[in-house]
C-alpha cells in the first residue's frame, strides 16, 4: 500500500523512464492555463502529468508551480490541502445525488441567476446537475464502472470540499478550457477505492472544475461539436466525469486510454452531438503516428475504442479494459496496450487484432452492412474520406516497383494505393526486426460497394473489376518503437 508517510521510499523507487517526456510542456501548458491562458480543451492529461511526476520536477518548475498554488512533498502534487483555489469566491453549494456544486451568482466566477422555478437554484446549476446526474446514471448503473473514490476520509483540516460528494466547482477557467478533473490524493491514503471489490493500488481522489458559462464553445447548425450551452455541458460532463471514474481504478494508467476512452463516452452517451468528429481530420492525416503518441493525437486515437464498442462486446469491454488495468501496476510501466487484449479475450481478439482491424476499417471507412466486421456505424458522416495515401504507385507489367519507409511508429499503419490492370505479387519487408512485428493488408473495392481484403506478408493481388487496391502496413509489436520497410511489386 501507498502511504503519505512512506513518500521517501516512493519518491527514490520511481523510475526516471516512467516519466512521460512531456513532463516540461505539461508545465508550461499549466501555467498558461491557469494564469488565464489556454488553448487546450481538457486540461486533465496535463495536470496527470504534474501530478504523478511533479516532484520530479526541477526546482525552478516547482517555485513556477507553487506561484499558481501547487503544493510538492506528498506523494500525489496538488493544489489543496487547507484550501481548494477552485473554491475561492465560491459562495454556495447544492448537492445532487453523487455530486456537489460550488459557484456563485456574483463576481469573476457568477453563473446566471435566472432562477425560472423558483428552487433558490440558478437554472444554469440546475441544468448542470440534471447532466450530471444523467451522465452517473450511464456510467455508474447501467455501464457498472465503479464510483469514484470519495474524499470523505481526509483531515478536518484538508479541503474536502465539505462533504463526501464529488466536487465540482464551477467557474471562470482558463479561455478555450471546456473544463477538467485533478487528482488530488492516493484514495483513503492507500490507493484502494473503498467502491470496488477488488484492491486497487493506484486509485486516486479528484475533484472537477467546469465553466460558470459556455458562451463561445458551440455554435448553432455545428454539424461536428455543441449547437448549444447544454450539448457543450453534456459533453464535457461525460468527458471529464469519465476521468473522476478512471482515477479511481488506476492514476497511473497512460493518458492515451485515458483521452481515447473518456472521448469515446462522449459517443456513448451522447451520440448525436459527434464532437469526437472533429479530432479525425488532423488523426487520419497522419496515421503513421502512433497511437499512443503523446499529443493530441490521444483524442483521435478513440477511433480504437470506438471500433472495439461498435464490434467486440460495446461498453461492457470498455469498462473490463479498466478492470484488467489493475492486474498490472502502471506505477512501474506501460501496460496499456495488455489491458486492452485482456479485455478483448472473452469476445476472441486481442489488441494486435483489434488494431489490424481498425486499420482496415479506417481505409474502407463505410457504414455499409456490406463491410461487415470492417465497418463504422457513424463512417458516412465522419469528415474525412480515408486516411492519408502514403505513395501512389502505377505498375506496368515488366517493371517491379518497390516502396520503402522509414517513419512507421509503433502501433500505427501506412497505406499505398496501387495502380494495375495486371495481377502483382506483393512482398513485405521488415529493415528493422522480425517479419511478425509488421503486417500487411491488401485492401481491394469494387463499384458496387463490395470489398476483398486479404492479409500477410506476401499477397497475390487480382484487380479484375476493381476500383481501388491500397495496402496498408500495420506495426503491431509492443516491445520496438518505429520501423523501415519494403514493399516490393512484381
Amino acid at each position: 500500500m501507498r502511504n503519505i508517510s512512506y513518500l521517501v521510499i516512493l519518491l527514490s523507487s520511481m523510475s526516471l523512464a516512467n516519466i512521460p517526456a512531456n513532463l516540461s510542456q505539461s508545465v508550461e501548458i499549466v501555467i498558461k492555463a491557469f494564469s488565464g491562458n489556454s488553448q487546450i480543451r481538457c486540461l486533465t492529461p496535463y495536470l496527470k502529468d504534474i501530478a504523478l511526476y511533479g516532484n520530479q520536477l526541477t526546482n525552478e518548475q516547482k517555485s513556477r508551480l507553487r506561484n499558481i498554488g501547487f503544493q510538492f512533498g506528498l506523494p500525489i502534487v496538488h493544489r489543496a490541502m487547507n484550501e481548494r483555489p477552485e473554491s475561492e469566491g465560491l459562495d454556495h453549494t447544492h448537492d445532487n445525488g453523487y455530486f456537489r456544486f460550488h459557484y456563485t451568482t456574483s463576481g469573476t466566477h457568477a453563473v446566471d441567476s435566472t432562477d425560472a422555478d423558483g428552487n433558490n437554484v440558478p437554472d444554469y446549476i440546475d441544468q448542470m446537475a440534471n447532466v450530471f446526474a444523467h451522465v452517473a446514471t450511464v456510467q455508474l448503473d447501467s455501464i457498472g464502472y465503479a464510483e469514484p473514490p470519495s474524499d470523505g476520509w481526509l483531515p478536518v483540516t484538508y479541503d474536502n470540499g465539505g462533504s463526501s460528494h464529488y466536487d465540482i466547482y464551477v467557474r471562470n477557467i482558463a479561455s478555450n478550457t471546456f473544463g477538467y478533473a485533478q487528482s488530488e490524493y492516493f484514495a483513503n491514503n492507500t490507493g484502494n477505492n473503498e467502491h470496488t471489490t477488488v484492491t486497487e493500488v493506484n486509485a486516486l481522489t479528484s475533484l472537477m472544475a467546469m465553466r460558470n458559462n459556455y458562451t463561445g464553445f458551440y455554435a448553432p447548425n455545428n454539424q461536428y461539436g455543441a449547437t448549444s450551452e447544454l450539448e457543450a455541458v453534456q459533453l464535457t460532463a461525460a468527458h471529464e466525469y469519465q476521468h473522476a471514474v478512471q482515477f479511481g481504478y488506476d492514476g497511473y494508467e497512460k493518458t492515451w486510454l485515458f483521452e481515447a476512452t473518456a472521448t469515446q463516452m462522449e459517443e456513448q452517451i451522447y451520440d448525436g452531438i459527434n464532437d469526437c468528429h472533429t479530432w479525425l481530420p488532423s488523426w487520419f492525416a497522419e496515421p503513421q503516428k502512433s497511437i499512443d503518441h503523446p499529443s493530441e493525437h490521444w483524442y483521435g486515437s478513440f477511433i480504437l475504442p470506438q471500433y472495439i464498442f461498435e464490434h467486440f462486446g460495446g461498453s461492457l469491454t470498455l469498462k473490463r479494459i479498466w478492470e484488467k488495468s489493475l492486474l498490472d501496476d502502471s506505477y512501474y510501466g506501460d501496460f496499456s496496450h495488455q489491458a486492452i487484449s485482456l479485455a478483448l479475450t472473452d469476445e476472441g481478439s486481442s489488441f494486435s487484432d483489434a488494431l489490424n482491424k481498425m486499420v482496415i476499417a479506417n481505409r474502407i471507412l463505410s457504414s455499409s452492412n456490406n463491410a461487415g466486421v470492417f465497418s463504422y456505424e457513424e463512417a458516412d458522416i465522419f469528415p474525412v474520406n480515408g486516411p492519408a495515401t502514403y505513395q501512389t504507385i502505377t505498375y506496368n507489367s515488366g517493371t517491379d516497383q518497390s516502396v520503402t519507409s522509414t517513419n512507421l511508429n509503433r502501433f500505427a499503419s501506412q497505406y499505398t494505393r496501387v495502380n494495375t490492370s495486371d495481377p502483382v505479387l506483393v512482398n513485405l519487408t521488415n529493415n528493422s526486426g522480425v517479419a511478425e512485428d509488421l503486417n500487411m493488408h491488401a485492401i481491394i473495392s469494387y463499384s458496387n460497394n463490395s470489398w476483398t481484403v486479404f492479409s500477410g506478408n506476401s499477397i497475390n493481388v487480382d484487380p479484375t473489376g476493381s476500383s481501388t487496391i491500397y495496402l496498408a502496413v500495420v506495426s503491431q509489436d509492443t516491445s520496438a518503437e518505429n520501423w523501415d520497410y519494403q514493399i516490393d511489386i512484381t
